[in-house]
């Protein structure tokens, strides 16, 4: 389970969040906070045993997890979910695609063109490819950018979208010269026009807030609202089985596999599933346990990329003590990440490095090192006088700090199943005890934690996010009423600089802006980076262009199995 940064939309488009998996055995808290230079791990951006497609066998059946089946609509809040997001880029036009440069690109089969004929305002002319249509043969046109722009521009808030960021840029969209020409006016500058309409939906499926939010509950009757190399050829609602199918219209490349067979499998039961045959693929993530499993499998292999993902942890600004800045920024101090981390991936062979930036990766020139600009960083004395100058004290005896009578206690909900998610939730208790905080463990499940994130429901709460090649994108997180800003974090500054950097074209002064914010969100405490990690997938060794994918799109036509 992963939401994207939480899809700004598809999968090319914005962040989305995970669960994960891990070792649970905290190991004891160090004095030292971890360094945040990047090392070099020998891992690439892309890991898929590439063959080209001639070589490989037409035919076969690809067995994939997945933890749960969310709402249907990738668009929506509620189906941003990034194994969903692998999924749907079988199913919908992905206009753009991203290669090993990270940088997306039209995406012939879709877009004849796109290219800009003004900067400020930012015009966008885009030529759709006459030959795609949508599974009833209706071409896409210029019904389906309008649509998903009126929408998600945030002017109607009853649709529930992963989004506003970007189609609350756009002043209008018209018909060009013919019935393929689209033309996309944002209301000024707009560096990152590419991320809109990464993915298209049609109008019809986005008509009004009822169909958008309610309409694609049975994945079998929306057939004609998609369009791609694959579509719906069953859904087993008891036994939890999607089966997809090649798309009799698609006018691509015929995809290699017969069938593409999505399971629901617990996320602490693919690794045997796997071992034992019964999968052909499943992301091991930060679990230890599944990695060597995976390893030790004579018939498969593990596949490792570099991407955007990092552990987090989400705190919620409305929730008991947490409504308190200074106990938030304490709890922080009291947080050793490095060992967080360490133990979250003991057993793979991967480096981990505390992330100190809640915008930029270590990797990237933008990076700024927020924990050393701040000094909120792992120190349990800095930690322990912030908490007494803010009223929080020890009695003598005691092991948990009050302030008017009431122990200073904090809830951290940990997903049930998930190791790493348990593994965390025991590491924070036992290392924020070392400062006087009491942490309650509350449970929440593999079925239920999405609900339970998005109705506010928990005070602490760990999940990956998965991220896209848009890192200036933070709207949708960290901005008043951000579609996915569960920790309500609400800072007057941060929202104006995103506006900011949102329509700043010049790069060296956009870093500077979202820099700024960067430092903000860092003294806020509202998503507490933990540490980036690599995209881990354990893959039949005969399955080929299947795996890490790091931000590549899937060419899910391509993907088969070499005889």
């Amino acid at each position: 389970m992963k939401l994207r940064k939480l899809l700004a939309l598809p999968a090319t488009a914005a962040l989305l969040l995970t669960a994960a998996c891990g070792s649970t055995e905290p190991p004891a808290p160090t004095d030292q906070g971890g360094g945040n230079a990047p090392e070099e791990s020998g891992i690439g951006a892309v890991d898929l045993n590439a063959v080209p497609r001639e070589e490989l066998q037409q035919g076969g059946t690809l067995r994939i997890p997945v933890t749960e089946f969310v709402y249907w609509n990738p668009f929506n809040v509620n189906g941003n979910e990034a194994d969903y997001a692998d999924i749907s880029e079988a199913l919908f036009p992905n206009l753009f695609v991203v290669p090993d440069s990270g940088e997306p690109e039209p995406n012939p089969l879709y877009l004849e063109s796109a290219e800009l004929s003004s900067e400020d305002p930012t015009v966008v002319n885009f030529t759709l490819n006459p030959a795609a249509v949508w599974n009833d043969g209706e071409p896409l046109g210029v019904d389906d950018f309008q649509a998903m722009w009126q929408a998600c521009n945030g002017e109607n808030t009853e649709f529930q979208c992963a989004t506003n960021q970007g189609y609350d840029q756009i002043e209008s969209i018209e018909q060009g010269a013919t019935e393929q020409e689209v033309v996309v006016t944002f209301s000024g500058p707009y560096p990152d026009w590419t991320q809109p309409f990464s993915q298209l939906f049609r109008a019809e499926s986005l008509a009004d807030p009822a169909t958008f939010n309610e309409g694609w509950s049975d994945v079998t009757q929306i057939g004609d609202w998609m369009s791609g190399p694959f579509e719906v050829g069953s859904y087993d609602e008891t036994q939890q089985v999607l089966t997809l199918v090649p798309n009799d219209t698609w006018w691509g490349d015929a995809p290699l596999l017969d069938e593409v067979q999505i399971r629901v499998i617990s996320a602490d039961a693919q690794a045997n599933a796997y071992i034992n045959g019964e999968l052909d693929s499943f992301e091991i993530g930060p679990d230890p346990d599944a990695f060597q499993k995976a390893s030790g499998y004579a018939e498969g292999d593990v596949r490792s990329a570099l991407g955007p993902n990092f552990r987090h942890f989400t705190f919620n600004h409305e929730a008991g003590v947490l409504t308190d800045q200074a106990v938030r920024q304490a709890i922080v101090m009291g947080l050793d990440r490095q060992a967080i981390g360490q133990s979250d991936m003991a057993g793979i062979d991967v480096p981990v490095q505390p992330l100190n930036n809640n915008i930029f990766l270590a990797s990237q020139e933008q990076f700024v090192d927020m924990a050393a600009e701040t000094g909120i960083d792992y120190n349990p004395d800095a930690a322990r006088q912030k908490l007494e100058e803010a009223g929080w004290t020890l009695p003598e005896g005691a092991t948990v700090r009050e302030k008017d009578g009431e122990p200073l206690e904090v809830d951290f909900s940990q997903i049930v199943g998930v190791p790493v998610s348990e593994n965390e939730a025991l590491q924070a208790q036992a290392q924020l005890a070392e400062i006087g905080v009491q942490v309650n463990i509350v449970d929440a499940t593999q079925d239920n934690w999405i609900d339970r994130l998005t109705a506010g429901e928990f005070e602490i709460f760990a999940f990956s996010w998965i991220g896209t090649p848009y890192p200036y994108q933070f709207r949708q997180i960290y901005v008043t009423g951000g579609e996915s800003n569960f920790g309500h974090l609400s800072n007057e500054r941060i929202d104006e600089l995103a506006d900011l950097v949102d329509t700043t074209v010049d790069p060296t002064e956009r870093t500077t802006l979202a820099n700024e914010a960067a430092r903000l969100m860092w003294e806020e405490v509202s998503t507490l980076p933990l540490y980036q990690r690599p995209e881990i997938v354990a893959a039949r060794s005969n399955l080929a262009n299947y795996g890490a994918f790091g931000l590549n799109t899937i060419r899910w036509e391509n993907v088969g199995f070499q005889a």
